[in-house]
């Protein structure tokens, strides 16, 4: 699952005693109009994206975004707009993640066995016909890692 940063958007309150409420606009940079995505909002002067506006879904660039105050009848008053600084796309993950076997050893001093307080090593698939590993999960350690493909390699050589 991938991770994008919350933002905060505010602005100051409308001095009108008849707002009822606020319109929050979204486009790609230059876009930005009143036929733009919306959402109708409370009497709020501050939302967290993506939490507060379920229906924002961000662009492929930089985000323009426009706020309007809403009376009881729906009339709109002019826009307030903002240039997002920043982009709002999550980059793509990285390609194929693969262990290999290598004929070299490394050695090491152990220390202290804690191998009974450990949780037990993932089942990892194994692709023997190009000797590499491809890893369930990705918060194991090296070690285990090491120790669970010489556990695959036992089970596939018997």
């Amino acid at each position: 699952m991938a991770k994008m940063k919350k933002r905060r958007i505010s602005w100051q309150a409308s001095e009108s005693s008849q707002v009822i409420g606020y319109k929050l606009y979204w486009a790609e940079s230059g876009k930005l109009n009143y036929d733009s995505k919306h959402v109708r909002l409370g009497n709020v002067t501050e939302i967290i994206l993506p939490d507060d506006v379920k229906s924002f879904t961000p662009g492929n660039g930089p985000m323009e975004f426009g706020i309007t105050s809403i009376d009881e009848l729906e009339n709109e008053s002019d826009m307030v707009t903002l240039q997002a600084p920043y982009q709002f796309n999550i980059p793509a993950a990285p390609g194929d993640l693969y262990m290999e076997t290598l004929e070299q050893f490394h050695t090491t001093q152990i220390s202290s066995d804690e191998s009974d307080s450990q949780k037990p090593i993932e089942l990892i698939k194994s692709d023997t016909s190009q000797k590499r590993m491809k890893t369930v999960s990705h918060t194991k350690t090296v070690d285990d890692l090491a120790l669970a493909m010489d556990a695959a390699n036992f089970i596939t050589n018997s």
